[in-house]
């Protein structure tokens, strides 16, 4: 079975999917799209909007650059490697996995875009307001507020 996934722009929503297939299994592939592109997935409770990853080939050291992008208004988060993958920027820096020009690059860009950077230490300090965290959480911090799922 083949399945080719096609992304059109659409005056309405802004972008249409659509699904083509052929061979064995093709009318079970295209019952089961909307589930594959995620139409089932539980995102209401994602505090976390969406990522963008500059891949390493792309920065001076070497190591990919992370964007968070919040659903509560409009903060972000940069960092290298992954959130958690060092304690913060400086961190990062000291050890030669981010350059301070990508850094100035990635938070120009947010901030003109409206967005407010926090630094990733920052998130990691506790938050005392209601929340509605998974079992596994024992200390709710801003990341988990501002990025995680509550």
């Amino acid at each position: 079975m083949t399945l080719r996934i096609t992304d059109h722009p659409d005056a309405t929503t802004g972008r249409l999917i659509t699904g083509t297939a052929w061979g064995p299994g093709d009318d079970w592939a295209l019952e089961q799209l909307p589930a594959l592109l995620g139409a089932d997935d539980d995102t209401q409770d994602s505090s976390e909007y969406g990522r963008i990853i500059v891949p390493g080939d792309a920065t001076l050291c070497g190591t990919r650059i992370v964007v968070c992008l919040s659903e509560f208004g409009s903060v972000a988060l940069v960092c290298a490697d992954d959130p958690g993958a060092f304690l913060g920027t400086d961190e990062a820096q000291t050890e030669g996995e981010l350059d301070g020009a990508d850094l100035a690059k990635a938070n120009r860009v947010l901030v003109e875009l409206g967005y407010v950077v926090v630094a990733e230490e920052l998130l990691e300090s506790d938050y005392d307001g209601p929340s509605r965290l998974p079992w596994h959480v024992q200390r709710p911090s801003w990341s988990d507020r501002f990025f995680g799922i509550f």
